[in-house]
């Protein structure tokens, strides 16, 4: 090989060993911020497991007859008094469940 040729081989191979090396960086700093993001959700996804929990734990709470007996005092409801109670005969339920069926029906009232 002559000299120039030399230089040139030698110049080429440093070009390369140098963009090795910007590329060895760069891949380095890519792999820290994966990294860091990967962090970042895997705390994020414990945060909302533990709100989910304590969510099914209070609604578990809220579902409790207690609660929903307490709730509806506080609204001004009151319980069921069984003196009030009436019950209608089959064929007056039957005939004001077609009303209301009729009445939500698209269209209005059937002919």
């Amino acid at each position: 090989m002559s000299g120039v040729a030399l230089r040139l081989a030698t110049a080429l191979l440093a070009a390369l060993l140098v963009a090795a090396a910007l590329a060895l960086v760069l891949a380095q700093y890519r792999s820290r911020q994966v990294f860091a993001e990967l962090e970042v959700a895997q705390q994020e996804t414990r945060t909302l497991v533990t709100d989910g929990a304590q969510l099914r734990t209070d609604l578990g709470r809220a579902a409790q007859p207690a609660t929903v007996e307490a709730v509806a005092r506080r609204m001004g409801m009151r319980g069921i008094d069984p003196n009030r109670i009436v019950i209608l005969p089959p064929s007056v339920a039957d005939a004001a469940a077609e009303a209301a069926a009729d009445a939500d029906a698209p269209g209005g009232a059937s002919p």
